[in-house]
């Protein structure tokens, strides 16, 4: 049986795939402009709070909503090896998942099956073909993970592929203030470096808490 493979367009590009369509709207560098879009900014820039002081950001994708992506349904299913998943509420358990988008900065698990982030598609080259929009987003995202960590956000698990880690870093430098990072170099076919670096987070995060009660007692 021969390799499973996806083909990609005339432009080298894997063919996007959207189970809940496309908003014409939310198509390329003018979805910044749409209403629904500017509404998402503010929300993460005013509302939005971790539940948790570890967060693990992984890139979006060209499949939406992303949690139906085949590398989102990888990290689902180790998350769950690892005891990091709440079958109830059927989200992330002691860790945030946060997907790095190209329009939306920075989108939280239980928002990828929402919309605009079901809906939309921008393809980061055409992001970094455009100063003005690049220099946007870099901004937001500086802003929103400097506000997470004055909401208590810690350390980051940085699981990005080259595109995604540039408009990372560069908002890391534009930022006054950034959580502790653990970065994990980009692998589609095996997450064993995320793995290790999940269960070493979470070791010391338990032995933290158990040590913490000890001292309360």
């Amino acid at each position: 049986m021969g390799r499973l493979a996806i083909h990609k367009d005339e432009r080298g590009r894997f063919p996007p795939r959207h189970a809940k369509g496309v908003d014409p709207g939310l198509v390329g560098l003018r979805a910044f402009e749409h209403p629904a879009v500017r509404a998402y900014h503010e929300w993460l820039l005013e509302e939005y709070r971790p539940r948790y002081s570890v967060a693990l950001v992984t890139p979006c994708s060209n499949v939406k909503p992303y949690p139906l992506s085949p590398t989102s349904r990888k990290i689902r299913g180790l998350l769950r090896r690892l005891g990091l998943w709440d079958e109830a509420g059927d989200r992330p358990r002691g860790v945030e998942w946060l997907y790095l988008s190209d329009l939306l900065i920075l989108v939280p698990y239980e928002k990828a099956w929402d919309y605009p982030a079901c809906c939309y598609e921008l393809h980061p080259e055409e992001l970094m073909r455009s100063p003005r929009r690049y220099n946007m987003v870099v901004d937001l995202l500086a802003r929103a993970v400097e506000r997470l960590v004055d909401l208590g956000l810690e350390r980051v698990v940085v699981y990005l592929p080259r595109k995604h880690l540039k408009i990372w870093e560069d908002a890391r430098h534009r930022a006054s203030k950034w959580p502790v990072e653990h970065r994990v170099k980009y692998n589609i076919f095996s997450l064993h470096g995320l793995e290790e670096t999940l269960q070493h987070l979470t070791h010391q995060h338990t032995r933290r808490i158990t040590l913490d009660a000890w001292l309360k007692r």
